[in-house]
């Protein structure tokens, strides 16, 4: 299914209390994000990719793949740069990409331990820094 052929949100039946917290999310980041658990089939990514095709402006759905490295997601700086070449560029993650839509992390248990960790630092505190 393509990216503009998404399921609607309002589609969905059932999995309410799932709907109200992504749509509270949406109203208020704030909240840091949702944790939708539940068996397979109950909708889980139909409703977070649903709800990314709600948020204003084509906002991003971005997948987390499994084996992601912590620079992959959180960013890098380039250090085999050259310094006389302006100094070190930074190179975005997938927290930059989904940056105003949806980070979409299926899957969370088979994630090293240390990525999540981070992953929820940065949901907490609404920061990402990266050094």
């Amino acid at each position: 299914m393509s990216a503009l052929a998404r399921f609607p949100f309002s589609a969905v039946v059932g999995q309410s209390e799932a709907r109200l917290a992504l749509l509270l999310a949406a109203v208020d980041p704030g909240i840091g994000g949702v944790l939708l658990r539940g068996d397979k089939g109950s909708a889980k990514s139909t409703l977070a990719r649903g709800l990314a095709g709600m948020l204003p402006g084509g906002a991003p759905f971005v997948e987390l793949p499994l084996g992601a490295t912590e620079d992959r997601v959180l960013g890098t700086i380039e250090s085999s740069a050259a310094p006389g070449d302006g100094g070190m560029p930074f190179r975005p993650g997938l927290l930059a990409a989904a940056h105003g839509g949806v980070l979409y992390v299926d899957e969370v248990n088979l994630l090293p331990d240390p990525l999540v960790d981070v992953l929820l630092d940065v949901a907490a505190s609404g920061i990402n820094r990266v050094e």
